[in-house]
């Protein structure tokens, strides 16, 4: 019988989702222990956010399995994302694990990882959840953005101002008890006869409570004269939009008390060099020694110039940036997805994902019903009106009615969320394809921005090779099959090594992609064994 420790866990943004429950996952875990003849050792019930590993639950269960290592066989979960929703922190701890001698799996996503192609499911797995944040993260920021335009200030409120709600029940801000020290503060600075340390010294005798770092902030902030500050995002450049919340001060006021800061003040601006274009990788590199940044230079030699990435004294670390140039075109020539290969993952991943969200959109049966629950809510208040209905009854007929239509609503939503994180994929690899020589022919700061987005930390260089260690998992799976598949070129056989099942012998690769496409059957038994039949 083998010993197992439990975790549950749930956010506090989760508490109300279907299904994410404590006590659900719970039970969903005792049962699968009973039916697998699994003794619970322990459970660990944690409500704080998988965006990393520092909670305070999960400290506790680390630190009890580390001590009970003979006693634990494995850990186990319901879904991937109740472990974590960080995909490079996943591996790291995995690997902890692994190293304890203890299994780690999720009941509802059962995975092998002794297979090395269940090693590329366990990326999906781990990186659904990661983008589903972001995607929720940018949801929240163009919602706020779109209330910021309409001159509604929803963050939380700077001094001065408490957050109410309008006749329309949405927020807006309105004086509290400091805003008479807010209104006065700029009113004495306007006469030119204070500083702002003697202005906020008169104030905080009055009980105003503030630091003078904050007191700088409160001068200069445009909010006070009525208007709201959008900072720039993306393509959208910065605004100032007129606020619809109640003004401190007037216009003529707060312009007056700038000018004055600003001609009291000295100005020092920075100009900061522009990044050398022939140093695309300054900043990303690690020396392997110290493991600081990399800074770049040229240097004149007898006859020509010479470019080096290298470190600062007493660190001998020094590359030919020509080299350090040849050392990472090989490693994107190696994360780079054919097409053949990039519509083979997107459909695995395509079909996977359907396989574990199930979620289907609803039918043209379903939207008549909507309709008609629509139709019938109407109706009901009407009837309720005229007195056909008590209130009792008409609230348990509106109760039952709105749950249906809620219901239904709910699995549109569902559907439409899914396919929007599925695009994601499909997109992200389409981007893949010819990925070297995109990053070749783009601008410094286009290279740049992809640099970053392939290695969430710094990365040093080993044995004149990019260390994979430490980039995405998923690229590092692709470049693992890139590799494979060049040795089978060469050698005209399969190599059996790390995902090497993904590979075809010569001679079948292109009637199994073509089979792939064109045959359902293909695909759904690609998800069991993606060997195809040896037999032609």
């Amino acid at each position: 019988m083998k010993n197992v420790v439990l975790y549950v866990r749930v956010s506090t943004d989760e508490q109300a989702d279907k299904g994410f429950s404590l006590r659900d996952q719970e039970q969903k875990l005792l049962n699968y222990c009973l039916i697998h003849n699994m003794n619970v050792v322990f459970i660990f019930r944690d409500d704080h956010s998988a965006k990393s590993f520092n909670r305070p639950e999960f400290k506790k269960l680390f630190s009890f399995i580390k001590k009970n290592t003979s006693k634990v066989d494995g850990l186990l979960f319901t879904k991937w994302d109740r472990f974590s929703r960080n995909t490079s922190e996943s591996y790291n701890k995995i690997k902890d694990f692994n190293e304890l001698g203890v299994i780690v799996n999720a009941i509802e996503q059962p995975l092998d990882l002794s297979i090395p192609e269940q090693g590329l499911m366990l990326a999906v797995y781990l990186s659904m959840p990661e983008v589903e944040n972001h995607r929720r993260s940018l949801n929240i920021i163009a919602g706020m953005r779109r209330a910021l335009k309409e001159g509604r200030y929803v963050v939380s409120p700077p001094k001065g101002y408490s957050m109410g709600r309008d006749n329309q029940n949405k927020p807006i801000l309105v004086p509290n008890d400091d805003a008479k020290y807010i209104t006065e503060a700029f009113k004495l600075l306007s006469k030119g006869l204070y500083s702002q340390k003697e202005v906020l010294t008169k104030l905080k005798a009055k009980g105003f409570k503030t630091s003078k770092a904050a007191f700088g902030r409160i001068v200069r902030n445009p909010l006070y004269k009525g208007s709201v500050h959008i900072k720039a995002f993306q393509d959208e450049p910065e605004q100032i939009i007129k606020g619809i919340h109640e003004p401190l001060v007037s216009e003529a006021i707060f312009d007056k008390v700038q000018d004055l800061i600003n001609n009291n003040s000295k100005q020092y601006r920075v100009n900061h060099k522009k990044v050398n274009t022939k140093f695309p990788l300054k900043g990303f590199v690690l020396c392997p020694s110290c493991h600081k940044p990399l800074k770049a230079s040229t240097s004149k030699g007898r006859t020509q110039y010479y470019s080096y990435y290298h470190c600062y004294k007493p660190c001998n670390t020094r590359y030919k940036a020509e080299d350090v140039e040849l050392w990472m075109n090989s490693f994107l020539s190696g994360i780079t997805l054919n097409k053949n290969a990039q519509e083979l993952l997107s459909k695995m991943i395509e079909n996977r994902f359907k396989e574990q969200t199930k979620c289907k959109n609803l039918s043209p049966k379903h939207y008549q019903e909507i309709e008609s629950l629509e139709k019938k809510l109407i109706k009901l208040q009407d009837l309720y009106l005229e007195g056909d209905f008590n209130s009792e009854e008409y609230q348990n007929t509106k109760r039952r009615l709105k749950k249906r239509l809620n219901e239904l609503k709910q699995i549109e939503e569902t559907f439409k969320k899914s396919k929007d994180v599925l695009n994601i994929y499909k997109n992200g690899l389409k981007k893949l394809e010819s990925f070297d020589k995109h990053f070749i022919d783009s601008n410094i700061d286009l290279k740049r921005q992809l640099l970053g987005s392939i290695f969430p930390e710094k990365f040093q260089f080993e044995n004149n090779e990019v260390r994979t260690e430490d980039i995405n998992p998923i690229l590092l799976k692709i470049a693992s099959i890139n590799k494979v598949l060049k040795e089978n070129k060469k050698r005209d056989k399969p190599k059996k090594d790390d995902l090497s099942h993904l590979v075809l012998k010569t001679g079948l690769e292109i009637v199994y992609f073509t089979t792939f496409t064109t045959s359902t059957k293909t695909i759904k038994q690609s998800n069991k064994s993606i060997i195809p039949s040896n037999n032609k």
